[in-house]
């Protein structure tokens, strides 16, 4: 089981546990969006509105100094007063952090994908996520930014609620291939308190993941387990797609 940071509640992804998804409401009432939310988080991606002026991603992301935390339910990448800036209908959404899932959240037409990468920049009063799949499936190389982090993945394995500040620069962008196309729909984040109004933006690109760096993220906790939040209710909401550049080739 995970304790969220600021609260003494305890959490898990076990589907018929007392505190799996299905209970997080119930575990503390600050995370009530995680019941009767009617935009919750993830998704299975199956029917999508073709939507040519979403217009390509724009970003702005830099090298910059950041720390790797363990959660105890998941890793996470962290900038120091943030890292550039996301732009989406002229409003600006500063770089925060960046985590990973295993498996994947967010499915599409069923199938879910090894991993998820998620970016996460936010603006003063919103949200907004890019979702980078991974499958060891996919051809290409191993991540070269995974693998210079992996000996502070290595240090921090097993070891909840502890950081390292990482000593080379990272830079978020090499982690978004710009030629691809993207869904995006209203969402929620998929860990309590399931607070809505996240913009999510999934990657219809999926990317080449190692073994071993699948291996990296689970190792969390000392007993690896999937951090994945099913697929919840669509309730009526549209999921936009813009083709990207590898659409056309």
């Amino acid at each position: 089981m995970f304790n969220l940071a600021g609260t003494d509640a305890l959490f898990n992804y076990e589907e018929k546990d007392p505190t799996g998804p299905d209970q997080w409401a119930k575990l503390n009432k600050a995370w009530a969006a995680c019941g009767d939310g009617k935009k919750q988080s993830p998704i299975d991606i199956c029917k999508v509105k073709i939507d040519k002026d979403m217009g390509p991603l724009e970003q702005t992301y830099n090298s910059s100094a950041c720390t790797l935390k363990n959660r105890g339910h998941d890793f996470i990448l962290q900038w120091k007063g943030g890292n550039g800036k996301l732009t989406i209908k002229k409003k600006d959404y500063v770089l925060q952090q960046v985590h990973w899932h295993v498996p994947s959240e967010h499915t599409v037409n069923g199938t879910r994908i090894h991993s998820k990468k998620m970016i996460q920049p936010e603006s003063s009063k919103a949200r907004a996520v890019i979702s980078v799949l991974y499958s060891t499936k996919e051809a290409g190389d191993p991540d070269k930014t995974l693998t210079d982090l992996a000996p502070y993945f290595k240090r921090l394995a097993g070891k909840d609620n502890e950081d390292e500040d990482v000593k080379e620069p990272v830079d978020p962008s090499v982690w978004i291939d710009k030629a691809s196309g993207y869904y995006r729909y209203d969402g929620s984040l998929t860990t309590p308190p399931c607070t809505e109004g996240v913009l999510w933006n999934i990657l219809s690109k999926v990317k080449h993941v190692s073994k071993e760096h699948i291996k990296m993220m689970e190792s969390v906790s000392e007993e690896p387990e999937p951090n994945d939040r099913p697929a919840q209710k669509m309730n009526g909401r549209v999921v936009r797609y813009f083709e990207g550049e590898e659409a056309k080739d």
